[in-house]
């Protein structure tokens, strides 16, 4: 999060369905309370909000306490943006329901480089193997 390019929020963006711990939770909650309002880019403010708002919504009540404050940040970042980016943010972040899911191509790739899932094949196996490819 602390690069200011288009994939600044994706670190977190790409955690956004899965399940994390409440030591996990306030890590992440604690680097998007650091970065969130320097953000200029609609997109990585979308982004990084969504993943708050998911990681919420499938959190424990201990990941809840954790994420509280973030989430209600994350909750009124639509009113940052302009236009039809507006309304997918907020109805991301704020809707009744949950989206999930890679939507496109490019998320699932950037997940496939970036999730460690062992076990699945189209994923990395490893923090090492990570390191390993970055360094390609």
């Amino acid at each position: 999060m602390q690069k200011k390019s288009i994939s600044q929020a994706l670190g977190i963006w790409v955690l956004r369905d899965q399940i994390v711990t409440p030591a996990q939770a306030k890590i992440i909650s604690g680097l998007y309370l650091t970065h969130i309002d320097s953000m200029k880019s609609d997109f990585n403010i979308w982004h990084s909000s969504w993943a708050i708002s998911n990681l919420y919504r499938f959190g424990n009540d201990l990941v809840k306490a954790e994420l509280e404050t973030a989430y209600q940040k994350a909750k009124i970042q639509p009113e940052r943006m302009k236009g039809n980016t507006k309304k997918l943010a907020n109805r991301h972040i704020n809707g009744k329901r949950t989206v999930t899911g890679f939507i496109h191509a490019g998320g699932r790739s950037y997940a496939k480089r970036h999730l460690v899932v062992p076990g699945n094949k189209r994923y990395l196996q490893s923090y090492n193997e990570y390191l390993e490819k970055e360094k390609k």
